[in-house]
């Protein structure tokens, strides 16, 4: 029986272009690094890793230049402030943040290596989506 889900591994060109781009939008350190792999431990303690595919890891992951068939999710405590952060950076963005019914308020980005992330504002605290029944 699965029990949570706990990180998530992206394939990367560059790595170091990765670490840039989610420490600058999101305002935080990687808890490991090196040119070919960093990691990031949110505050929920779930992880975002980025690597090259190097040695072995090439046979099982590939770096296609089109990546529109996933969008990542990231909850944010200040959507209108990372959207703008955002602009900044002059990243393609779908445009400013929308209310949904279901209660987050959220906008996409595409990243430096054509990744989609979905960028949100929960209603709580935790960030987490809760059922608004």
């Amino acid at each position: 029986m699965i029990q949570a889900c706990s990180h998530l591994v992206i394939s990367a060109e560059s790595v170091e272009n990765m670490k840039a781009f989610f420490s600058t939008l999101f305002s935080v350190s990687p808890h490991f690094s090196n040119s070919e792999f960093c990691e990031f431990v949110l505050p929920s303690r779930f992880r975002i890793a980025f690597f090259k595919p190097i040695g072995k890891a090439a046979q099982f992951f590939s770096l296609p230049k089109e990546r529109s068939q996933v969008s990542y999710g990231v909850t944010v405590k200040n959507v209108e402030q990372t959207y703008q952060k955002a602009l900044e950076m002059k990243l393609n963005l779908s445009g400013p943040p929308k209310d949904h019914p279901w209660g987050e308020k959220s906008f996409l980005v595409i990243d430096v290596e054509n990744n989609r992330w979905e960028i949100t504002q929960s209603p709580s605290e935790d960030g987490l989506l809760v059922d608004i029944k």
